[in-house]
């Protein structure tokens, strides 16, 4: 009995921790986004599960319960733009929406991944948004539960997906630099962009099926499905998980199934300092200042007369900096360290940080939160000068123009911020609020993840604006019906007082009196 008992209890515990078989597809060629994916890679592994994980950057190696699908191929778009020419830096949405989908083409041209999804047998699949809702075909053709990745905070495109647009008039748009409460203007100029956008999306819709259906249509005949429309398959969104946290974006009314998972992809254990490093940073009393243009911009990329006049601000500065340089440099100032690549999280972690220069990506945005460091943001593109703007809104960072002469407005910034602590309280203040989470995002992820597969859809976390169309969402039909009955009841007065005067004058309703004159 006693041996039933045991056998009892350990099926039990298999049962309830059954392994589950996620595909992650991950193919944007930037090393910040691959950080992203492997972030939830990595918590579903911890959490036991199998994944596939597509991705451009194959890890040296496998950890147990993984399988990669190489799609390196994408690297090669990345390669073709350089963001420190101006017109790139510079671009608009429709320019993203097409590299987005060349990504999307290029992944889907690989044959690893074509097998992945016609033979693979999966219970969830996860992808990342980026400019292209095509990629809503993964879902439709597995038919899994579908998760939804957002890099950055949320916006009305992805509120549009999982509920009612409800942000537009009291949180700025990413590219509307304005405080909150907005001002009149300040909403209107919301309100217009958001028209513009929606109106772009409408107008590529057409494009955006046809897409759809010439990538995924093969694709689920081979897998033996039959690949359901696409508004179908883009509203089918089972979980949105949102790089978002109220420390550093406003907080928003969502419904259950939009999780906001912030600083998942730092390691909770920091990894300790290269010796060299670790020692350079010991060695500096009066603090460090860390200089880092992320993976995309390469400092190397600066003109001769930048760098000097660069060196020329960080070696008139009693602090030590270390900047992360791809390639050497002659007659530096005693202070300044270079390497090509740096333990950014380690460098942050570090009780020496005073500073962090950095061009505002996210990624850098939210690790900064984590370790209370405050940021000299030198935004270039995309997403970096809202993410710049709204932390000097929060008090912990100052922000200067990417530009060729732009050492000058540095070294004002980088020394009022040094000799202010004002910046750096309000980080560790900040810091504070973003640590104190009941449980670790990681956790997070892979319980949504579960949530999402045991209950076929998490279906009773959705929204039910969906399951209503706009006329009846705004209300039109109800407004509609209510101003025909207060027509209706004027009408039906009108001619009861009609008939009524009729009958008490012996007169008509119409009649006009006609006065003579004598």
């Amino acid at each position: 009995m006693r041996c039933l008992g045991l056998l009892f209890f350990l099926v039990c515990v298999v049962t309830s921790a059954r392994a589950y078989h996620v595909l992650c597809v991950f193919p944007i060629p930037s090393r910040s986004h691959n950080s992203l994916g492997k972030g939830i890679v990595d918590a579903l592994l911890e959490a036991g599960h199998e994944v596939t994980w597509v991705t451009p950057y194959p890890p040296s190696e496998l950890a147990k319960g993984l399988k990669i699908v190489d799609v390196s191929a994408t690297v090669s778009i990345s390669k073709t733009v350089d963001m420190h020419e101006q017109r790139n830096s510079n671009t608009g949405v429709s320019f993203v929406k097409a590299l987005a989908e060349n990504i999307t083409r290029v992944s889907l041209a690989t044959p690893a991944l074509q097998q992945a999804i016609v033979q693979g047998k999966y219970d969830a699949v996860i992808t990342e948004t980026f400019f292209n809702d095509a990629e809503a075909g993964y879902g439709a053709v597995l038919q899994v539960p579908w998760i939804l990745m957002s890099s950055i905070a949320m916006m009305p495109q992805l509120e549009a997906i999982v509920d009612e647009v409800r942000s537009v008039t009291t949180i700025p748009l990413l590219f509307n630099n304005a405080p909150t409460p907005m001002g009149f203007w300040d909403r209107l100029k919301n309100v217009f962009l958001h028209s513009v956008m929606v109106i772009s999306d409408w107008l590529d819709r057409p494009k955006t099926v046809a897409f759809y259906e010439s990538l995924f249509a093969p694709l689920a005949t081979a897998r033996g499905v039959a690949l359901p429309p696409f508004e179908e398959a883009l509203y089918n969104v089972s979980v949105l998980l949102v790089n978002s946290h109220p420390a550093f974006a406003p907080p928003l009314s969502l419904p259950p199934n939009v999780v906001e998972i912030a600083g998942y992809h730092i390691d909770p254990k920091t990894p300790p300092l290269p010796k060299d490093l670790q020692s350079i940073l010991d060695s500096s009393p009066q603090g460090v200042v860390y200089f880092s243009m992320g993976s995309v911009l390469k400092s190397s990329k600066l003109s001769e007369q930048t760098r000097r006049e660069l060196l020329d601000v960080f070696g008139s500065i009693p602090q030590t900096v270390l900047w992360k340089f791809e390639e050497d440099l002659q007659d530096l100032p005693k202070n300044v360290h270079i390497r090509s690549w740096m333990p950014q999280s380690s460098i942050l972690a570090h009780p020496n940080m005073k500073v962090f220069i950095t061009h505002g990506g996210l990624l850098s945005i939210l690790e900064t939160l984590h370790y209370g460091v405050p940021i000299l943001a030198v935004p270039v593109f995309g997403d970096q000068p809202s993410n710049a703007n709204s932390a000097v809104r929060n008090g912990f960072a100052k922000s200067i123009e990417y530009k060729p002469d732009m050492a000058k407005d540095m070294k004002v910034a980088l020394n009022e911020m040094l000799s202010d602590d004002s910046y750096y309280k309000r980080a560790r203040y900040l810091s504070k609020i973003f640590g104190d989470k009941l449980v670790p995002p990681a956790k997070v992820i892979s319980h949504y993840v579960k949530v999402a597969i045991e209950t076929n859809g998490a279906y009773h976390l959705r929204s039910k604006s969906l399951l209503y169309p706009w006329y009846q969402r705004w209300l039109v039909d109800i407004i509609a019906a209510l101003l025909l009955a207060c027509l209706a009841v004027y009408v039906v007065a009108r001619r009861v007082l009609c008939y009524l005067y009729t009958s008490v004058t012996g007169g008509g309703c119409n009649r006009s009196v006609k006065v003579k004159k004598n």
